[in-house]
């Protein structure tokens, strides 16, 4: 199992203001969190991220507390704290794909799956992404596999419950899958047909002059 790949959002802050910032506010705690995050200490990390958002609540400051947590060994409060994140289009493809890694880590599948689907289809080209759900989907699979061959000798359904399922009206396994195999084409699809147009662009650019 890989580590983690965080993804923490900076937020930009102009340097003619710096010199005006007080150390009690949220942009001086935001930056001492950063400065921590980068040297590895965590845990001061998610100290200083906790005193921003606690001045100054909001997707940003949820995100980078909740990564900082995730990355100090606390996935589950650090995935809790990444949903107040989803609410903002800037933070939530990350705070997806973090989310994401935990439930893989902790061999959810499902749920990495889903978060996952999340990023790409708010950010096609991303392809840590699209890398890890691939992964999470070949796992998916190799599980259900797996319990197929052990479960050949359990009961079926009778044929009664077999209708219920059908006539439920709710979506199947399957339905999900072929969802999920659409996207991915389509982003493959994406990535084709920009090689292509950076191919074209640099034949192009060797012509000039001719």
């Amino acid at each position: 199992m890989r580590a983690f790949t965080l993804v923490l959002l900076l937020v930009s802050f102009p340097d003619v203001l710096l010199q005006f910032v007080r150390p009690t506010n949220s942009a001086a705690a935001s930056r001492r969190g950063v400065e921590a995050f980068e040297k590895g200490d965590y845990r001061e990390s998610v100290e200083a991220f906790s005193d921003a958002a606690r001045i100054r609540p909001g997707p940003q400051p949820a995100f980078a507390l909740g990564t900082a947590t995730i990355a100090a060994g606390d996935p589950a409060r650090g995935a809790a704290l990444l949903e107040q994140a989803l609410s903002d289009e800037t933070t939530a493809p990350d705070a997806h794909f973090n989310r994401g890694n935990v439930a893989l880590h902790a061999d959810r599948l499902d749920e990495a799956i889903a978060e996952y689907a999340d990023t790409l289809r708010a950010r096609p080209g991303d392809v840590a992404a699209k890398r890890n759900l691939e992964i999470a989907l070949r796992r998916k699979e190799s599980e259900e596999k797996q319990q197929q061959e052990g479960g050949e000798n359990a009961p079926q359904p009778d044929d009664q419950s077999e209708q219920n399922q059908e006539g439920s009206g709710q979506p199947q396994p399957s339905e999900g899958k072929q969802d999920l195999e659409a996207l991915l084409r389509s982003i493959e699809q994406q990535e084709r047909e920009e090689l292509s147009r950076m191919r074209r662009s640099r034949s192009e650019q060797r012509r000039v002059g001719w």
